[in-house]
């Protein structure tokens, strides 16, 4: 029986003098946000400073799109344009889809997903099986393509709403959210560095301005995947940017698993690896906080497609 359950009295003590809180909640979207840091306590240099990672994969939908689509779902409600039996719309079968098919079904709204023929169907099943509806697009149209249509069915009727997931606002929040929980973890201790991904920069933009308000010489790591150009980031001197590939991003997914028993996403792993980098190149002692921001077993399976479409195409995601 493993020790980290809690007592059967419910006081929370659990074994080696740890003690777990168990949330009680009404409504599975009160479980967004607030994911624990995890310290890897065998991977990179032991004298260096510690890596902590925020688990993003913990949200209620398995990542940290759960956040803004939350976010901007919950506003519809609250101001009235959106009402249980209405439909919500997307573009893109990711991490968005899933994030708003999960809350959606709480909101007792219908998803329907607009995505181009011959989409990488990783997660098609999963989200078919929160009952949204897929509808195919013209592949030569591409992912705008799909927008631009989930978009237009939206206009039609008024118990339809697109959802934006680049939004600015309801992003800018939402990431404003895990700033300060990420700073409220820490207990008081300063923050040495923050890592992310970067495959649209979203993150790293919105997550590296709002921890720069109490520390603006904080250094921010990005982990590029992709042929993504940025030189707007490469140009602030506390930025730090390295390029990996999927394969790398794999690499270091493994070696995680394997070391701490943590199964992270492809995008945690390449974050790790650059963490480990930043360990002797910056001057710290302080914590280095990693983003993994989604569920790893998500790629099971997937990983020699992946690698071979960012040997081909310069992109896996």
């Amino acid at each position: 029986m493993s020790s980290n359950r809690q007592d059967e009295e419910g006081t929370g003590e659990v074994g080696a003098g740890l003690r777990v809180t168990a949330p009680v909640v009404e409504r599975l979207d009160e479980l967004v946000g607030n994911t624990p840091l995890v310290k890897l306590d065998r991977t990179g240099d032991a004298q260096g400073p510690p890596i902590y990672v925020k688990l993003e994969n913990l949200n209620p939908s398995g990542s940290i799109r759960d956040r803004y689509v939350a976010e901007i779902l919950e506003r519809a409600v609250a101001a009235g344009t959106l009402v249980a039996g209405d439909t919500v719309a997307l573009a893109g079968l990711d991490d968005s889809a899933v994030a708003a098919g999960t809350i959606a079904n709480i909101l007792g709204v219908k998803t329907r997903i607009f995505a181009p023929e011959k989409t990488r169907t990783r997660l098609l099943e999963l989200i078919e099986k929160q009952g949204s509806a897929v509808v195919w697009t013209p592949e030569e149209e591409g992912l705008r393509g799909a927008v631009d249509r989930a978009a237009a069915w939206s206009r039609k009727r008024a118990d339809r709403m697109y959802v934006d997931g680049y939004r600015r606002e309801a992003v800018r929040d939402a990431y404003a959210g895990m700033a300060a929980e990420i700073l409220r973890a820490l207990k008081g201790e300063t923050l040495g560095a923050f890592i992310t991904s970067i495959s649209t920069g979203g993150t790293f933009r919105h997550v590296a301005r709002e921890l720069r308000e109490t520390r603006p010489t904080l250094n921010v790591g990005g982990a590029i995947l992709g042929e993504l150009e940025l030189p707007e980031f490469k140009e602030h001197r506390f930025n730090s940017l390295e390029r990996f590939s999927v394969e790398q991003a794999f690499q270091w997914r493994d070696q995680v698993a394997r070391k701490e028993g943590l199964l992270l996403s492809p995008k945690g792993g390449a974050c790790v690896g650059l963490a480990v980098e930043l360990q002797s190149k910056i001057e710290t002692s302080e914590p280095l906080v990693v983003l993994n921001p989604d569920s790893g077993q998500r790629y099971l399976g997937w990983e020699d497609e992946l690698i071979e479409s960012d040997r081909v195409l310069g992109a896996g995601w």
